[in-house]
C-alpha cells in the first residue's frame, strides 16, 4: 500500500512541475535558514554543558549595593576554595582559575627568535581536568600542573610551537622572563566551551613569578573559584557557609552578599540582570520558527488550493471503498515525500552557506558540535515537525470531500480552505513587514550609536598597547613618534578607552553617601589630543605638569562638592580643572562619574596602575595609515625587542561596543529577505492558481472588451487587500516589539512613522510586483485558447 502511495505521490509531483518546484523549494530555503539560525541558537544554548558534571559546578559570586549602584565580582584571594571544601562537606573539589588578563608573550626558545602574543594563558590548579571534562591528549592527569613552571598546552599549540615533534618535557618561554616545562597535551576546546584556552600554567607558579605577584597571591582577590558540589540540593548549604570560610582566609570583604552562579548559566549572562544575550538568542530562535511555518504555510495554502482538482480523484477512491483514514495516509506520506525531497535540498544548501553564514556573524562553530546527538536529534526533530503540520492540514481537507458533491461536479475551488489560506497569506506578510520594519529600526539605532557625538575626537587614533619596557621608554619612544610627519598628537593613558576603567568608591562631599568613581591615569597632552572641551579650565598650565586631577561634570555632581571643587582636594589630589562629559563606555550605558589623574612622569603608571600604558597616537586624515603603522611599528621595535608590536584603531574599539546589535542587524537584512522571497514565492503560486482557474472567465471577458490593466486589477486586487491587512496587524506588533528592544538602551532613536510608511509601502511594491507579473501573463494570452480550456 505505502508503494502506491509513494507512486501517487510521484506521479503529482511531475504532472505539476511549477506548483512542485515551489513548494519543494520553498520548504527547502524555510528550512536552510531555519537549520543555520538553529546552528547559532543550539550552539549558544549548550555552551559547557559537554561537562560530565555541568550542573554541579558553580562559580562563587559577590554582589555589593553601592548607594543603589549593583556591583559584582569573582576574584577571590586564593585560600578561599581550601577553606570551603574543608569546612562544607557538600563540596567535592574545588579549582581556582585567573586569566592573564592581557595577551603573553611566548617563545620557543629552541626554535628561534620568533615571539607571538598568546591571548589564551590562564593559570589553574591540577583538579582542573577532574572537576571539568576537557581530555588529555598526552600526560598524567594526576600529576599535571602540581609543580612551578609547569604547563600544559592545546593541541593547536603543540603543532605551532613543535611541529610534529613531542612537546612533553620541553620547555617555552613565558613573558621573556620564565621557562614553562610542558607537562601535558590537551585536546582542543570545543566552540562551545566558555574557556578558550591554550595554556594553562600551575596557579603555584604565580608567587614565583615576581615580588608584585608574590604580594597578590598573599593579599588581592585574584582567582575565579569554582566548587565542584556532590548534589544540586547542597547549594543552599554550601551558600551559607562562604562567609564562614571566607573569614578564615583573613581577606574577604564581609558586607558583601555571596552566591553560587551555576557554571553552564554564565555564557548566557544570567548572572544579575545582564539578560541581552539571552533575548537576542530567543529573538532568532523565534525568527526561525517563523521563517519555517511561511514555508510550510506555503507548501498548505498551494495543497489545499489546487484540492478540486483531485477532488474527482477522492470522490472515486471512497465511492471504491476506501476510508478517511487510507486517504489521510496517502496524503500524509505525499508531504512526507515533499519534506524529504525539500529536507534533502535544504541540507545541501546549508553546507553552501554555512562558511558564508559564519563569516557574516564571526561565528565559530566545531564540526563536532554539528554531529553531536543533540544537534543531530534536533535537526531530525525539524524534518518530523515539517513533515506533520506540512501534511496535516491537507489531509484533512482533501480527504474529507464527499463523494455525492464531487461527482455532481458541486465542489466549488473557493469552497474548501480559502479563508485558512487566506490567513496563510495575511500571516506571511505580517511577519515579512515586521521584519522590515524591524530591520529599519535597528539600523537607525546602529547608524544613532556610530554617528552620536562622543565629546571627544576618536577618529584617526592609533591604540598601542604598551609593554612594561616601552613604558619606562615613554618619553623618548613619545618624541620620536611625534616626529614622524602626519603625526598631530601623542598621549599616554593607563587603561584602553571604552575597554574598562579602575573604579575608586569615595563619599558624597555633601551627604556621605558612597559614590563610585571610575578612573584613568593620563599625561598633559591627554586632553588636546582626544580635543576634550573645558567646562572649568584651570586657571594655569602648572596642571600638566602633575599631581592633580580633572573631574567630568557627572563627577562633580555625583561628588556634591561644598562651593567651587577647583581647588579642593579628592583622593589624595588636588582637583585642577572640569571637563565636560563624554561618552569614553559603550553607549548603551549612562556617562559614569570620572576622574583624569594627570601623571607627569608616565614611567610611574606602572606602579600606580599596574599597567605600562596604552599610547595613542592621532594621525593626520590625509595621511597614509599603513605606511604610517609601518614607520611607528619601526620605531617602537627600537624600544622593545623582546614583545611584538601591537595596535588598533580606536574607532574599531567603539564600533566593538555595539557588536552585538552589528550581528543583529545583520541577521535581520539576510533574514528579512529569506522571509519575503518565501512569502512571495507563495503568492506567485497562488495567483498561477487563481489565473489558471479563472482562464475561461478571463477569456470571455476579453472577447467582452475588457482591457489587460481590467484583467490584471481582478486577478490582483483581492491579494493586495491582504497585504494592506498585513500592514495593519504589522505595524502595532512591530511597534510593539521594537519599543520593548530599545528600552534596553540609555541613548536611542526615535521610531518614525516614515519607517513604518516606507516598509508598508515597500511590501505593497513587491506584492504588486509578484502579483503583476503572472496576472499580465495571463491576461495576454489568447482568448480563442482561453475558451477551449477544460
Amino acid at each position: 500500500m505505502i508503494k502506491n502511495y509513494i507512486k501517487i505521490a510521484f506521479r503529482s509531483l511531475f504532472k505539476n512541475k511549477v506548483y512542485s518546484f515551489i513548494n519543494i523549494f520553498g520548504l527547502a530555503l524555510g528550512m536552510t535558514v531555519s537549520m543555520l539560525i538553529l546552528m547559532f541558537v543550539v550552539h549558544e544554548f549548550s555552551f559547557d554543558k559537554f561537562h560530565q558534571n555541568h550542573k554541579q559546578i558553580y562559580r562563587i559570586m559577590a554582589q555589593l549595593d553601592m548607594d543603589g549602584r549593583k556591583m559584582q565580582f569573582n576574584s577571590f584571594t586564593p585560600r578561599l576554595g581550601p577553606a570551603i571544601k574543608s569546612s562544607s562537606p557538600g563540596v567535592k573539589d574545588f579549582v581556582r582559575i585567573k586569566n592573564a588578563y592581557k595577551k603573553v608573550v611566548i617563545k620557543n626558545p629552541a626554535a628561534g627568535a620568533e615571539l607571538f602574543y598568546e591571548p589564551n594563558f590562564m593559570f589553574t590548579d591540577p583538579s582542573f581536568f577532574k572537576v571539568f571534562s576537557f581530555k588529555l591528549k598526552e600526560g598524567n592527569v594526576n600529576e599535571i600542573l602540581t609543580r612551578p613552571f609547569t604547563m600544559v598546552i592545546s593541541e593547536r599549540m603543540a603543532e605551532k610551537y613543535f611541529g610534529d615533534k613531542d612537546p612533553i618535557g620541553k620547555a617555552l618561554l613565558y613573558e621573556g622572563k620564565h621557562l614553562m616545562e610542558i607537562t601535558g597535551v590537551a585536546e582542543n576546546p570545543p566552540s562551545n566551551s566558555t574557556f578558550n584556552f591554550d595554556f594553562l600554567a600551575s596557579s603555584i607558579t604565580i608567587p614565583q613569578l615576581s615580588e608584585s605577584d608574590k604580594m597578590s597571591w598573599e593579599k588581592a582577590g585574584i582567582f575565579n573559584t569554582y566548587l565542584l558540589l556532590d548534589d544540586e540540593k547542597s547549594v543552599p548549604k554550601v551558600t551559607k557557609n562562604i562567609l564562614a570560610a571566607g573569614k578564615q582566609t583573613g581577606a574577604f570583604d564581609e558586607s558583601a552578599n555571596y552566591i553560587l552562579e551555576q557554571f553552564a548559566t554564565i555564557h548566557l549572562g544570567n548572572n544579575f540582570s545582564d539578560s541581552g544575550n539571552t533575548r537576542l538568542i530567543y529573538i532568532f530562535a523565534g525568527i526561525a520558527v517563523m521563517i519555517l511555518f511561511l514555508a510550510l504555510f506555503n507548501y498548505m495554502s498551494l495543497t489545499t488550493a489546487r484540492s478540486t482538482l483531485r477532488a474527482k480523484e477522492v470522490g472515486v477512491r471512497k465511492v471504491s471503498g476506501a476510508g478517511r483514514g487510507g486517504l489521510i495516509r496517502q496524503f500524509y506520506v505525499e508531504s512526507v515525500l515533499v519534506c524529504l525531497i525539500a529536507f534533502a535540498l535544504s541540507f545541501l544548501m546549508t553546507k553552501s552557506f554555512q562558511r558564508p553564514f559564519y563569516e557574516l556573524l564571526n561565528l565559530n562553530i566545531d564540526t563536532s558540535f554539528l554531529i553531536s546527538p543533540l544537534f543531530i536529534s534536533i535537526i531530525f526533530g525539524l524534518l518530523l515537525l515539517s513533515a506533520f503540520f506540512a501534511g496535516s492540514y491537507p489531509a484533512l481537507i482533501l480527504s474529507g470531500f464527499s463523494p455525492m458533491e464531487v461527482l455532481k461536479g458541486r465542489l466549488s475551488s473557493q469552497q474548501k480552505g480559502s479563508g485558512i489560506r487566506k490567513g496563510f497569506t495575511v500571516f506571511q506578510f505580517t511577519v515579512s513587514i515586521a521584519l522590515i520594519i524591524s530591520t529599519f529600526i535597528v539600523k537607525d539605532q546602529l547608524n544613532f550609536m556610530q554617528q552620536t557625538k562622543l565629546g571627544f575626537n576618536k577618529d584617526q587614533v592609533i591604540s598601542i598597547p604598551l609593554s612594561e619596557t616601552a613604558g619606562k621608554n615613554f618619553f623618548a619612544l613619545r618624541n620620536e613618534i611625534a616626529k614622524e610627519s602626519g603625526v598631530e598628537d601623542v598621549t599616554v593613558a593607563s587603561t584602553e578607552i571604552f575597554k574598562g576603567y579602575n573604579m575608586y568608591f569615595t563619599k558624597n562631599f555633601t551627604n556621605n553617601k558612597d559614590v563610585g568613581l571610575m578612573s584613568m591615569s593620563v599625561d598633559q597632552n591627554f586632553v588636546k589630543t582626544f580635543q576634550l572641551e573645558w567646562k572649568t579650565k584651570p586657571q594655569t598650565d602648572s596642571w600638566k605638569n602633575g599631581g592633580v586631577v580633572l573631574l567630568n561634570e557627572k563627577a562633580v555632581l555625583d561628588l556634591g562638592f561644598k562651593g567651587n571643587p577647583v581647588g579642593q582636594q579628592l583622593l589624595g589630589e588636588s582637583v585642577s580643572g572640569i571637563i565636560k562629559d563624554a561618552h569614553f563606555n559603550s553607549l548603551q550605558s549612562k556617562i559614569e562619574p570620572l576622574a583624569f589623574f594627570v601623571v607627569g612622569d608616565t614611567t610611574n603608571l606602572l606602579a600606580r596602575e599596574g599597567s605600562a600604558g596604552i599610547l595613542y597616537a592621532k594621525v593626520d586624515p590625509k595621511a597614509d595609515l599603513k605606511a604610517k603603522v609601518e614607520k611607528i611599528e619601526a620605531i617602537y621595535k627600537k624600544y622593545e625587542v623582546e614583545k611584538p608590536f601591537e595596535y588598533y584603531f580606536l574607532d574599531d574599539a567603539f564600533n566593538e561596543t555595539f557588536k552585538t546589535e552589528i550581528r543583529m542587524s545583520k541577521m535581520f537584512t539576510v533574514f528579512t529577505a529569506f522571509a519575503i522571497f518565501i512569502a512571495c514565492m507563495g503568492l506567485f503560486g497562488l495567483v498561477t492558481f487563481t489565473a489558471e482557474i479563472k482562464t475561461k472567465e478571463i477569456g470571455i471577458r476579453k472577447v467582452l472588451g475588457a482591457s489587460v490593466s481590467n484583467l490584471v486589477v481582478l486577478l490582483s486586487k483581492d491579494f493586495i487587500k491582504l497585504v494592506l491587512i498585513a500592514n495593519g496587524l504589522a505595524f502595532p506588533l512591530a511597534w510593539y516589539m521594537m519599543d520593548k528592544w530599545l528600552q534596553d538602551f540609555t541613548y536611542k532613536t526615535d521610531i518614525s512613522w516614515t519607517t513604518f510608511t516606507v516598509s508598508g509601502t515597500l511590501a505593497i511594491v513587491i506584492a504588486l510586483v509578484t502579483v503583476s507579473f503572472q496576472a499580465i501573463k495571463a491576461a495576454l494570452m489568447d482568448p480563442v485558447e482561453s475558451l477551449k480550456s477544460e
